[in-house]
């Protein structure tokens, strides 16, 4: 039987993250990884060259919606404005 390496997907590896969950402390930690990493997702989506003709008031919106990945991700973790250095 053959072995494959490194055959492991991004969904197959959050999956696990999931699965490995066993208190509440764990799924608000995951939950705010894939909040973070899905706000970071966004932003680069946005910096994408096509996204210059949409218009400004797409833009904002899809801003906004960034944006609120990472306040949910902070909300998760408690972490506030006074906490950060740079808010």
């Amino acid at each position: 039987m053959q072995h494959f390496r490194k055959i492991e997907t991004e969904q197959s590896l959050r999956d696990a993250r999931w699965n490995a969950a066993r208190r509440l402390d764990d799924c608000a930690a995951y939950m705010a990884n894939e909040a973070q990493r899905m706000g970071a997702l966004g932003f680069v989506f946005l910096s994408r060259p096509e996204h210059l003709l949409r218009g400004p008031s797409w833009l904002r919106g899809a801003t906004s919606s960034v944006a609120a990945h990472y306040r949910y991700a902070r909300e998760i973790m408690g972490i506030t404005d006074r906490d950060q250095l740079y808010a």
